[in-house]
């Protein structure tokens, strides 16, 4: 039992200075993962588990594994971590061998997301290699959104960027694995983000060739090939595969690390639009956002919005409304207009002349053509009367002042 709350049960794995147990955490009632210190009480050793306690603790990401509480000043000092249970990433290609395209960019997607979000603290990853890719419940995500995903594990030798010198250890331990070991690690130099891009792109080329680049019987071997070799064409031995995604990993293992991709959020864009997975690739989580509110739980899937129709655009309303106000107003002017028609007295007989002449007072200017000379008033001064023949009608308009009117024939009706 540690700190009276953690009781410790089988063993998950061990390393080279610390045991991993399984544990059950009495207090929140949960299992958990127990990284306890197993090396004497030597000062270097705490001070290492110490950095590491925080290191982890300094990373939220849903693609790296929680931690969820350090103790660092007991005797015996352990670190408690989300407990994956699954397969790593390891097992699954001594099982399966080489994996398709979307499972590839799938897992490699999550990874650089993760490790994009502990290069923006100011960590560097040193050890990224199968082993440390878990997978919950031994599911390989085939889409890069996928969750839970898979778990980056094993920041135990991560180290701040100002201080990330490898090669040998002051107790003379190679600092990562040889098989991804990169160029400059090798040499001795100065870790950086872009050596952990260079042991990322040594993980696709095994996930695709079901073997990693180099292989040799010793680690020297192994470091010198990474240092001055050049990787066997992948599109050898996967001619299937997308010829962006076979560029980016060879981009990607280049012994000159300015000639990497800038940085994991770059090589992730890079790898989903070498060879997209099936049915679409949501970057989810976003790799260049600030994760820390993602929480210690993977959240669940995002869901999928829901197809709206796009709005009608409102000019095409308004048209409609028109038509319709236009339309009523022509239908009311129908209807009194038959109605009207349908009011006035029929004539019994041929229509007069006065109800053939217009209303408009100006119109009575002309004179009906059925009236005769003698119904209407001759204006001897009018000029235009002059030259007339008597019997004619006269056509000439009377006076302003002149208040006469046509005669109204006999036979016309009153009204």
């Amino acid at each position: 039992m540690l700190a009276g709350r953690y009781e410790l049960r089988a063993q998950l794995g061990r390393g080279g200075m610390a045991t991993v147990y399984e544990a059950h955490d009495d207090l929140l009632d949960r299992a958990v993962a127990v990284k306890v210190l197993r090396v004497d009480d030597q000062a270097t050793a705490r001070q290492r588990f110490a950095a590491e306690a925080r290191n982890a603790a300094s990373l939220t990401h849903p693609h790296a594994v929680a931690v969820y509480d350090v103790n660092t000043a007991s005797e015996q000092p352990f670190i408690v971590m989300e407990l994956v249970r699954g397969d790593t990433l390891e097992d699954v290609l001594d099982r399966e061998g080489r994996l398709d395209t979307a499972h590839v960019v799938a897992v490699g997607s999550q990874v650089l997301a993760a490790l994009h979000t502990a290069h923006r603290r100011g960590l560097v990853h040193r050890d990224v290699k199968p082993a440390n890719i878990l997978l919950p419940d031994g599911v390989i995500p085939s889409r890069p959104d996928e969750l839970p995903g898979v778990k980056l594990a094993d920041f135990g030798i991560a180290k701040a960027m100002h201080d990330a010198t490898v090669g040998l250890t002051m107790v003379g331990q190679v600092i990562g694995t040889p098989k991804y070991l990169s160029p400059e690690q090798v040499k001795g130099e100065r870790a950086t983000p872009r050596s952990d891009l260079y042991a990322t792109a040594v993980v696709l080329y095994e996930m695709l060739a079901s073997h990693p680049p180099f292989e040799h019987d010793s680690a020297v071997g192994l470091a010198l090939a990474h240092r001055e070799d050049d990787p066997p064409p992948l599109a050898e031995q996967r001619p299937d595969v997308d010829p962006g995604l076979v560029a980016l990993v060879h981009r990607a293992l280049s012994k000159d690390p300015e000639d990497r991709p800038a940085d994991a959020n770059e090589m992730r864009a890079a790898l989903l639009r070498a060879a997209p997975s099936p049915g679409g690739t949501q970057l989810l989580p976003d790799a260049g956002a600030d994760t820390e509110a993602v929480g210690v739980g993977a959240p669940p899937p995002p869901r999928t919005p829901t197809q709206q129709a796009p709005p009608r655009p409102r000019g095409r309303s308004l048209q409609w409304l028109w038509a319709l106000i236009i339309s009523a107003l022509l239908t009311v002017a129908v209807l009194l207009a038959v109605q009207r028609f349908t009011e006035a007295p029929a004539p019994d007989d041929q229509p007069t002349a006065q109800e053939q002449a217009p209303a408009d007072p100006d119109a009575e200017q002309q004179a009906p053509a059925g009236a005769g000379a003698e119904d209407q008033p001759q204006n001897e001064e009018d000029p235009a009367g002059a030259g007339q023949p008597e019997d004619a009608p006269a056509a000439s308009e009377p006076p302003p002042d002149s208040e006469a009117e046509p005669a109204v024939p006999e036979d016309a009706p009153t009204g």
